[in-house]
Formats: C-alpha cells, sequence, structure tokens
C-alpha cells in the first residue's frame, strides 16, 4: 500500500507540472510559472489522495 501512495503523489507531480506547462502556453506567460504552480497544486492533490488512502 504504501507504494500506492508514494506514486500518487509523483504522478500528481507529473500530471500537475504538465498541465501547468500547458497551461501557461495557452494563455500566454511565463512557462516556468506554470510548471511551478502546476506541480505544487499536483503535490497537492496526490498529498490528499494519498492522506485519505491512508484513513481507510
Amino acid at each position: 500500500m504504501n507504494e500506492w501512495r508514494e506514486s500518487a503523489v509523483g504522478l500528481g507531480l507529473v500530471f500537475g507540472t504538465a498541465a501547468g506547462m500547458i497551461i501557461s502556453l495557452l494563455f500566454g506567460f511565463t512557462v516556468a510559472y506554470g510548471i511551478v504552480v502546476g506541480s505544487i497544486i499536483g503535490y497537492l492533490i496526490g498529498l490528499i489522495i494519498s492522506i485519505r488512502a491512508m484513513k481507510q
């Protein structure tokens, strides 16, 4: 179960970073900001998923 929680956080980082890059390119602001914001949001989503999985 521990591997699944770690992969949820990792996948959140990957998908958040990719989404941040795409959104920054669509809206025309600096890609670095999109990567940072997307990875933070993805990390938080992955962390929430892993914490909820721990409680069950």
